[in-house]
């Protein structure tokens, strides 16, 4: 058998041997809820990474009106 066949064989081999099911998302109550800290932490988190480009651009908006 050729050294290429093999080789494909022997990664193919894995593929296709069926394995355990993999676990899908599971709906639910939280198993530990969130605190209000962590909550407040995530709501910046998300809130400066949204707004913080748009606000950084309109703050310097006159520099970038110079550049012409």
């Amino acid at each position: 058998m050729p050294l290429a066949a093999r080789l494909a064989r022997s990664l193919l081999r894995s593929a296709v041997r069926p394995g355990p099911a993999q676990r899908g998302l599971v709906s639910g109550p939280p198993q530990q809820p969130l605190g209000p800290g962590e909550s407040v932490v995530g709501f910046l988190v998300m809130f400066a990474t949204c707004l913080g480009p748009a606000a950084w651009v309109l703050a310097h908006l006159e520099e970038y009106k110079k550049r012409e």
